[in-house]
Order: C-alpha cells, then sequence, then structure tokens
C-alpha cells in the first residue's frame, strides 16, 4: 500500500535524502520506513530539552489565513468600512509597494529572485495566485504605526488622514480571520488527508465536528505528555495568534505555563515561566510528585486574547490582560487594544512583553543537548532565525523542520545547503504536514517500537527450532 508518494516527499539529513535510501532498504513496505521516522523522533523527544515552534502552517486546515500576504478578507472588511479607510489603505500600499511597481505595466506578470510569481493590479502588486496584497500584514502594521507616531508628533499640522481607524480596522479584520472558533475547518484539507490513508479516517472525521475540530492538536498533546516524567517539561512556542493550542488544552485538562495568573482578572507576569506544578508532599520527609499533565507555552507573536489593561498596580506591572475572545469581541474597539507583534522590525520585539518571550525561546533553545522541532513554519521571520542559527551554534544543539513545501521554500533552502546533518528536514504533503505528524508520527512512548525487531532477529538465529521463541501476539507485551 502506498502512504505517500515519494516524489512529493523527502526526509533531509543535511543534505542527503534519507528517505530515498530507507524506501531502497523496504521497497515494499513504506510502514517500515515510517516506523524508522517515528523512533527517529522518539530518539530526540527523549532529550531532556525538547522545543516546539508552530507557524501558520498548524491551522490552515482549521479555517486560518497565512499571513504571509496582506489577508483578502481583511481587505475586504475594510472595503465594508466608511468611505476614505480603503483610500488611505491603498496609498499605504502604493508607498511599501513603489519599488516594485517601477517600470512595470497594469496585468503585467513578473517572479522575484526567490520564483514567486505576481501580478500588477492598478498600482498594487498582488500574488498572482491568491490575489492577495503582496506584503505582509505586519509590515503594514508597522509602517503605519511608524508614520501615524511621526505625524502625531506635528502639532503645527492639522491632521486629515485616517491613519489611526485604518489601523483599528486592520485589527479587527485579522481578529475576525483568527479567530477559529467562527471558522470552518478546510474542506480541501480534508479532501487532502483522505487520500492519506495513514491517518485515521476517524481523526478526518472527527475533524469536521465542531466539538473535536482541534482533534490534531489534541493528538499531538497527548503523545507528547508520554515522555518520561524525569525529563524536562515540553516547550511549545507558536507564532499563531489564535487559539487552536489554548482549546485543545482546556478539552484534555492539560495545565500549560503561559506568564500569566489569576483567574477572574489574568494578568502577564514571566516569573511564572519558572514556575511548576507539583502534587504536595505525601508522606512526613515532604516528597513532591511532578502533575503529568503540564507544558510550558509561549505566544511569541502575541495572542488574540492579550490585551493592554488600563489598571497598572502590583499585580499588574506591565499592563497586559488576559480575556476570553468573547468579551473582547463584544468591545468596540477591540482592534485597538489587541496586542500584536511588530515582526518585520526586530528591534520592536526589545519592547514588552516580546522581549522576555524571545529571551525565553533563546534560552531555552541554547541548552546542551537541546532539540528544536518546527512545524509548519516557513523561516520567514528574522528575529526567530537569529535565535535558532545562534543555537545552531552549540554542537549538541539538533534543528528538525516539518514543513509542507519544505526546500521549495526559499528560506529552508537555503538551511538545507548548509549540509549540516543536525538539521534534518522533512517535506511533503505527508512527512511535512502537521495532521499525519499529529495523527501518525508521533511516536508512543507507552510502546517498544522496536519489539517487532527483536523477535525477528532471535527467530531468524533460532530458525532451525520447530517453533519461533517470539510470536507477534507476545511482542505487545512488555514480558515478550
Amino acid at each position: 500500500m502506498d502512504y505517500f508518494d515519494l516524489s512529493r516527499n523527502k526526509i533531509f539529513f543535511g543534505n542527503t535524502d534519507k528517505l530515498s535510501d530507507w524506501i531502497k532498504e523496504n521497497p515494499d513496505n513504506q510502514s517500515k520506513v515510517i516506523s524508522k521516522v517515528k523512533l527517529m523522533l522518539k530518539n530526540y523527544l527523549e532529550l531532556d530539552n525538547v522545543s516546539f515552534l508552530f507557524g501558520s502552517g498548524t491551522s490552515i486546515h482549521l479555517g486560518a489565513v497565512a499571513i504571509r500576504n496582506f489577508p483578502k478578507e481583511v481587505e475586504d472588511h475594510i472595503d465594508l468600512l466608511e468611505k476614505g479607510l480603503p483610500e488611505e489603505l491603498h496609498l499605504t500600499i502604493e508607498e511599501l509597494q513603489a519599488e516594485q511597481l517601477r517600470g512595470k505595466k497594469d496585468k503585467e506578470v513578473f517572479k522575484d529572485d526567490r520564483g514567486w510569481e505576481f501580478i500588477v493590479d492598478g498600482k498594487i502588486v498582488r500574488d498572482n495566485d491568491s490575489k492577495e496584497i503582496a506584503i505582509e500584514y505586519e509590515e503594514i502594521l508597522n509602517y503605519l504605526i511608524a508614520k501615524d507616531f511621526v505625524l502625531g508628533k506635528d502639532k503645527s499640522k492639522a491632521r486629515t488622514d485616517k491613519i489611526s481607524e485604518l489601523i483599528v480596522a486592520i485589527k479587527e479584520g485579522l481578529f475576525n480571520v483568527c479567530n477559529l472558533e467562527k471558522r470552518e475547518v478546510s474542506k480541501a484539507v480534508i479532501e487532502r488527508k483522505k487520500k492519506s490513508s495513514f491517518v485515521s479516517s476517524q481523526a478526518q472525521g472527527e475533524l469536521l465536528e465542531n466539538n473535536t475540530k482541534y482533534i490534531f492538536h489534541e493528538k499531538f498533546i497527548k503523545a507528547l505528555l508520554q515522555r518520561p516524567l524525569n525529563l524536562r517539561r515540553a516547550n511549545i512556542f507558536t507564532a499563531n495568534y489564535d487559539l487552536a493550542f489554548e482549546y485543545a488544552f482546556d478539552k484534555l485538562g492539560v495545565h500549560y505555563i503561559d506568564g500569566f495568573t489569576g483567574f477572574h482578572k489574568r494578568f502577564f507576569k514571566p516569573e511564572t515561566f519558572d514556575y511548576d506544578i507539583f502534587y504536595p508532599g505525601s508522606t512526613t520527609s515532604g516528597k513532591v510528585q511532578r502533575i503529568e499533565k503540564v507544558v510550558r507555552y509561549f505566544k511569541l507573536h502575541g495572542s488574540l486574547s492579550w490585551v493592554n489593561s488600563e489598571a497598572r498596580d502590583a499585580n499588574n506591572l506591565y499592563g497586559i490582560e488576559e480575556k476570553p475572545l468573547e468579551l473582547i469581541d463584544s468591545l468596540d474597539k477591540k482592534g485597538e487594544i489587541i496586542i500584536y507583534p511588530s515582526a518585520v522590525k526586530k528591534s520592536y520585539t526589545l519592547d514588552f512583553p516580546y522581549s522576555e518571550l524571545f529571551r525565553q525561546f533563546a534560552a531555552t533553545i541554547t541548552q546542551p543537548q537541546s532539540v528544536l522541532i518546527t512545524i509548519g513554519y516557513s523561516f520567514a521571520d528574522e528575529h526567530f532565525n537569529d535565535i535558532i542559527y545562534q543555537a545552531l551554534s552549540n554542537p549538541t544543539f539538533t534543528l528538525i523542520i516539518v514543513d509542507f513545501a519544505g526546500t521549495r521554500s526559499p528560506y529552508i533552502k537555503n538551511i538545507k545547503e548548509l549540509n549540516d546533518p543536525r538539521i534534518i528536514i522533512l517535506e511533503g504533503e505527508f512527512f511535512g504536514d502537521f495532521l499525519t505528524f499529529a495523527d501518525t508520527l508521533m511516536p508512543n512512548f507507552n510502546n517498544i517500537d522496536h519489539y517487532d525487531d527483536i523477535a525477528s532477529t532471535l527467530n531468524n538465529l533460532l530458525s532451525n527450532n520447530s517453533a519461533p521463541l517470539i510470536t507477534e501476539a507476545e511482542n505487545n507485551t512488555p514480558e515478550a
């Protein structure tokens, strides 16, 4: 049975495609190859310092939008607002794309140095496939915030622009497209996964039900929590604004340490990243036991649920509060108070809370014997990459990249060309997909994956016996 297309799936160790070698060793048994991948991942997940970095590719199947370009739905939201905001947006785009437009005509199609294809739409450059404005959402927001600050300093002129209103509208639009509770699961993704018989049909079906739409996030978390308790807590870093992991944590009853404390009012306190959760001592000697279902969780780009808090006191030194999305959605000016990062200008990440979040990211992955597994992250953010490249200077650090496009992305291709065997790249619609990773590739720490190999070896050594030493039924028990 074919579970994956070899021409569209690769597993690179440095510059070497190990998947091709494994297929040659097992030409008629792709499940054996998948077992090799699971065993490889298991070996790395049993290291003491394990971290994951999730990008937009892990939420696309839930109806989220990628923001490599300016989302079309955000543009449509602005077009529906009062007169003046669409014009202000188009003026901003023209200023930012002036160099790209130089010498080009309307409807002209061209490629950039990465091979990506664009089309000129009047005075705007768009992605030729999606027809989205070909500029990152965050770059537009950063530019508007900077321009609003500069114009606001000149008190000698009355302002007639609508920049501040446009900033609010852009944030409102993104809130709507990243609020997964109001998004529909992508039917296209489900149809694609149906072609992969190794992703369980039960998981495919449950994904379409509202109460189980985060089934793959739940599968990933349950597998991750099987790691031995004597290891450090796993770290989940995400660049996504959405709350997919939070909903999955709540469904599973998992405690997550995310830098906030409180119950009715939750405020940001970075010292809580160093906390842990234990059962109370059950003996007079005071021994305690760690609670199993706990992860450390970092939202490096902020969150839809973070808002500026007007009241600051000893319990809220940084003025950052976490609220339910339902409450934020009911506010008249929700776009004005949501916290977003400024990802394009790396210096902006020195501001709180991003300085603390990035410090935690750097301190975590640069520890000895660390592994960072990136999933659905395209390596287009320089401030993430700088920290990851710094970690690569540590000889005991391993980077595992799981990405649908993989080396078809110029950023990941450049990383592959470093030809470092500590860099492992899983790409393609099977090995580079979050759904497959969560449902199929995450190892089961409760089972010994190599029992079959041990049984086969022993039976071959004793092949002259009338009966095998170990049967398949016995392989499933530790006593085998």
